[in-house]
């Protein structure tokens, strides 16, 4: 779009919807800079992927109110223009203290969305990789251990729980999106592979 944001979809048409979401767009930023290495790396010169990154980057970092559809409720964007490494710096710290308060249940995890007591382990590990991006280790740390309420007898994580009823939600879902998550998140901290830097 010509703000640099990233239309979510296309309709049944095939015609681009009128909208951009921010965790979406976050992400897309993010593959744009792997991208990005990935062809320096080989050689090539990509000068409009970078065009494009920046642009996509000025809009997380700085119109997110403007650029992009109304869903301020979910903790994916809270985090993500940080995860992505759009919002850097101080920037992405206050924006990290702002929502914390909203997102965040203290001993649990990370919450879905703002409304409900209903924490997952796939936002709180990817909140966690948020927090390492910006140099935010211990308390990253700390939500890690949080999650590990969140993880079963044989390793696996359930996917969510609701409070104070200790309710599985999905019911009795484990997802791998979970897993992976969960195995970035340790990644991250221990700096178990050569992959453990990816979002910093």
């Amino acid at each position: 779009r010509g703000d640099g944001s990233i239309c979510w979809s296309l309709d049944p048409s095939g015609y681009l919807e009128n909208y951009a979401l921010l965790t979406g767009s976050s992400s897309i930023y993010h593959s744009l800079r792997c991208a990005i290495a990935c062809a320096e790396e080989l050689g090539h010169e990509r000068p409009d992927w970078e065009w494009a990154a920046g642009r996509l980057a000025h809009a997380v970092a700085y119109e997110p109110s403007s650029a992009f559809a109304p869903k301020e409720e979910f903790a994916m964007d809270w985090y993500y223009p940080v995860l992505s490494g759009a919002m850097t710096g101080q920037t992405a710290r206050d924006r990290i203290d702002g929502g914390w308060s909203t997102f965040v249940m203290e001993g649990f995890g990370v919450r879905c969305v703002s409304t409900g007591e209903w924490v997952t382990a796939a936002e709180t590990a990817e909140c966690v990789l948020a927090l390492d991006a910006i140099g935010m280790d211990d308390v990253a740390l700390t939500l890690l251990e949080w999650a590990q309420g969140l993880r079963t007898e044989d390793g696996s994580y359930w996917t969510g729980m609701v409070y104070p009823d200790e309710a599985t939600f999905p019911p009795l879902e484990r997802s791998t999106y979970t897993a992976g998550a969960m195995g970035l998140a340790a990644d991250a901290l221990s700096h178990a592979t050569s992959a453990s830097g990816l979002f910093r």
